[in-house]
């Protein structure tokens, strides 16, 4: 889902919301009282304070400034001579001059500024500069700013820390990772912004190594502290290692909403929901007052989990008003009823909305989409978004996607593929891969191949999708071939993977292919899959070899109904009846329903089998055949076989197996 990351202040010089311009401020008069210097001094402090506090307060709402007459001479002529042999630097102290840059409101005002910024000083202080390249990332002029950088002759950890954060929030990671190499060259010593904006980088790319390093950085830095720490677990928690991310959050010597939220969060985005539901009972117990964003991740947790009575909890708390219900809140009540497949619910929350971003409307067509809710109601909402010309991200495209692909719906399916092409986002894999997906959903095979050639990159998903895909639509030795290259990528498959290709050797009757993919799947965790473990049950008994099926069903960890019935099925279509019902028994004594599905084929195959009248009625199986073919023989009660030719089946049968 969608729901919003926590991070801690943004990493460089804290900047204030932009006042009005101070060139429309008078110049500030001090008392001409010389009698008392003290007293003076005092006076003249207090007035400043007043002044400073005046100003930042002032939100005045004047469309053009004035400029003071000699800025105004120094911006109209730059070599002019300023009157009274009076430096400029003496006239403008850098103090006033970062006062000025924080108040720019426009690029052009700050442009202007910065020539001041050269006219008046030939070597600017750095703590001006560093507020000059915070003010122009303010205004996203990233080149300006690494300008502005590059020209600095003294850098310090404020400078290095401000461009290292600008590349990152730029999504420049490659960059931002250069330049704190060469800040560590330089001999700067890195502080806990720094740190954490490393932090944050390693996180969105996994970089479990360098994380580390930065960790222990942090330790003999001593710069270790709520934001750090947090940033720190957070990193552990993104890259999967739970146990460390819990260990430095439990090692923290204090903590606020903001730590709490961000464990919450990490649990919830990683798929571990209990995890969040316990950190989130602990959060309370020790007193502290969730705000609307940790409410956001647990929701978030809630859908995963599809805790639906929790969810309607929290939901009648923020109705309450006991948490601040804004659009996140809203978006993330709206993820969590679709999830939970409560889609009515989630409508209703989505309806009575004020304000909706493109998240809102990404959750609730996921929801119609998902689980066959309404792939026709996703594709009205979408169509609606666009009319409304509401921006649309890649989530969202992958969510219309599926929905068109789960209604067959090519010509709309088609339509958003243009899209993509038109804003030339082809190439992202996972829209790609979910193209793949919607082609061989439709049945278009030239198609779905012709975007994974197109594609510049291909993970195991998009390998998965063309070859299942394949395998459902007949192409099952083209679905070798596309699991032959991918491995021969480098791309190692997952369950899916091994399930599809799998299916795919059972319909060919393909042993040795099937062989092959089973010794492959065996080095790896997926042989423990269920699915897995079914789809080799299947393939072995679909080709006759049912020792090696039984082999993999008595090794299989866990069973699921499609285990049992491709072993039962199996038995019975290889003429083994009589340890095809002892497998039924085996089953309903252990708890499974014995369905339709297993039970005709069954029965249709063992219709000429001779029971034992002396067998032990402890072995006996009841089976409803009020719904079989009358073509299935039955018991008539007396050990002997018959075929029923009678007008009315009897509502059950007891066969008596050995």
């Amino acid at each position: 889902m969608l729901s919003p990351t926590f991070w801690s202040p943004r990493i460089g010089v804290n900047l204030p919301q932009p006042a009005p311009p101070l060139f429309t401020i008078k110049p500030f008069k001090l008392p001409s009282d010389t009698n008392n210097s003290n007293s003076r001094n005092l006076e003249n402090s207090q007035n400043i304070r007043r002044f400073s506090r005046k100003f930042l307060r002032n939100r005045s709402s004047a469309n053009e400034f004035r400029i003071s007459n000699t800025i105004s001479r120094l911006l109209d002529n730059p070599d002019g001579e300023l009157s009274n042999n009076q430096s400029s630097s003496g006239r403008f102290c850098p103090s006033l001059l970062v006062i000025w840059l924080r108040s720019c409101r426009s690029v052009k005002e700050v442009r202007r500024l910065h020539a001041v910024v050269l006219r008046c000083f030939g070597k600017p202080e750095t703590y001006l500069y560093n507020n000059l390249i915070c003010v122009l990332l303010r205004f996203e002029k990233l080149s300006d700013a690494r300008n502005v950088f590059d020209k600095m002759s003294v850098r310090n950890v404020v400078t290095w820390t401000a461009v290292i954060n600008g590349y990152a929030n730029f999504g420049f990671d490659e960059e931002a990772l250069s330049l704190f190499e060469d800040a560590i060259r330089s001999g700067v010593r890195p502080n806990g912004k720094m740190y954490v904006c490393v932090a944050k980088i390693c996180s969105k790319r996994k970089d479990f190594v360098l994380g580390r390093q930065i960790h222990v950085g942090v330790i003999k830095g001593g710069c270790r502290n709520m934001i750090v720490d947090s940033a720190i677990v957070n990193f552990y928690a993104q890259c999967g290692d739970f146990s460390s991310a819990f260990r430095m959050f439990n090692q923290m010597s204090k903590w606020d909403v903001v730590c709490w939220t961000t464990m919450i969060t990490a649990c919830s985005q990683q798929g571990r929901g209990q995890e969040a539901f316990s950190v989130f009972s602990r959060m309370l117990r020790k007193g502290f007052a969730p705000n609307e964003f940790t409410v956001c991740g647990v929701l978030k947790a809630c859908g995963e989990e599809e805790e639906l009575n929790f969810g309607r909890q929290l939901h009648g708390a923020i109705v309450k008003k006991m948490y601040k219900n804004d659009v996140f809140i809203s978006t993330s009540l709206v993820d969590m009823y679709a999830k939970c497949g409560e889609i009515v619910d989630s409508r209703n929350v989505f309806n009575g909305m004020k304000h909706r971003n493109t998240v809102t409307w990404t959750s609730i067509i996921a929801g119609y989409a998902r689980k066959g809710h309404g792939g026709e109601e996703a594709i009205s909402l979408f169509r609606m978004m666009k009319r409304w010309k509401i921006f649309t991200n890649n989530l969202t495209i992958v969510s219309i996607l599926r929905a068109c692909g789960l209604n067959r719906d090519s010509l709309m399916g088609r339509e958003v593929h243009a899209q993509i092409v038109k804003n030339s986002i082809e190439t992202n894999i996972h829209l790609g891969s979910t193209l793949v997906w919607f082609y061989c959903r439709c049945g278009q095979y030239s198609n779905a191949t012709k975007v994974l050639q197109q594609m510049p990159l291909r993970d195991v998903f998009s390998w998965t999708a063309i070859i299942s895909g394949c395998a459902r639509l007949g192409y099952e030795s083209e679905a070798l071939e596309f699991l032959k290259e991918m491995m021969e990528e480098g791309v190692e498959p997952n369950s899916f993977t091994y399930s599809s290709a799998l299916k795919a050797c059972a319909n060919l009757e393909a042993v040795l292919h099937g062989r092959l993919i089973h010794s492959s799947a065996n080095k790896t965790p997926s042989m423990s899959n269920v699915f897995v473990g079914s789809a080799l049950i299947y393939m072995y008994a679909k080709c006759g070899h049912i020792a090696e099926a039984l082999q993999v069903f008595d090794n299989m960890p866990e069973r699921n109904l499609v285990s049992w019935k491709s072993m039962i099925v199996g038995y019975a279509r290889n003429g083994l009846c009589r340890e095809a019902l002892k497998l039924m028994y085996r089953m309903q004594a252990e708890g499974f329903l014995v369905d339709d599905y297993i039970r005709e084929p069954v029965l249709t195959a063992c219709g000429d089998l001779e029971l034992d009248m002396d067998m032990d009625m402890d072995q006996s199986l009841l089976v409803d055949c009020s719904n079989l073919p009358k073509e299935v023989a039955n018991q008539n009660g007396q050990g002997k076989h018959i075929t029923y030719t009678g007008n009315e089946w009897p509502s059950s049968v007891i066969l008596i197996v050995g």
